[in-house]
């Protein structure tokens, strides 16, 4: 099969990105090249320089694509749930999907957060996603389950989001894996107890 084949942009960007992931998972953010992943396409290197100029702009894309996907899921869930108990539900099982995901964009997501203490320009990104996220709760419910009450709801979503973060951080570093597994139904019952509590 040739090197080079017809392709839609979105199919390149797609290829460019997947390539980049199986780096990424293999050798750390950190350690990879752009030759790295051009070398892991079917496109020439002028090719992948068309869409993508370094590894840390296509790691952002793939967030990027992560946090729409999430964005899609609540504005989904939306438009079919109407009772507080049920929300609280999905978004206590959401936050545990989170931690106890084996991804590699999870993966991704842990060297993202951690790249943060190096480039600032970073913990920007990760806040207008997360902002992105709280929009699409608020458009999804606001007129119908008041998300996050009181004077300090914008630092008690931001507490949620920390600890969420907190948890799938230590889940992804240590070694056992099971920890988290074997107390699921805690986990469940801090995050759906939190968010019956801070939300109207």
């Amino acid at each position: 099969m040739s090197k080079f084949q017809r392709k839609t942009r979105e199919e390149r960007e797609c290829e460019i990105k997947k390539s980049a992931l199986k780096v990424f998972s293999r050798k750390g953010y950190r350690n990879a090249t752009m030759e790295d992943i051009i070398a892991e396409t079917t496109l020439s290197k002028g090719g992948v320089y068309r869409y993508f100029s370094s590894p840390k702009e296509i790691m952002i894309s793939i967030m990027q694509d992560k946090n729409n996907i999430d964005i899609l899921f609540f504005e989904e869930i939306g438009e079919s749930v109407n009772d507080k108990k049920e929300l609280c539900n999905i978004l206590a099982n959401k936050a545990i999907t989170k931690i106890l995901s084996t991804s590699p964009e999870k993966n991704l997501y842990v060297m993202f957060i951690y790249e943060i203490l190096y480039d600032k320009e970073l913990e920007s990104i990760f806040l207008e996603f997360e902002q992105q996220s709280i929009n699409q709760l608020e458009k999804s419910f606001g007129n119908k389950i008041p998300l996050f009450k009181g004077e300090d709801k914008d630092k008690n979503r931001l507490f949620i989001s920390r600890l969420i973060n907190a948890m799938l951080l230590s889940q992804s570093i240590f070694s056992d894996k099971e920890i988290f597994n074997k107390h699921k139904e805690y986990i469940h019952k801090i995050f759906f107890e939190f968010f019956y509590d801070y939300i109207d």
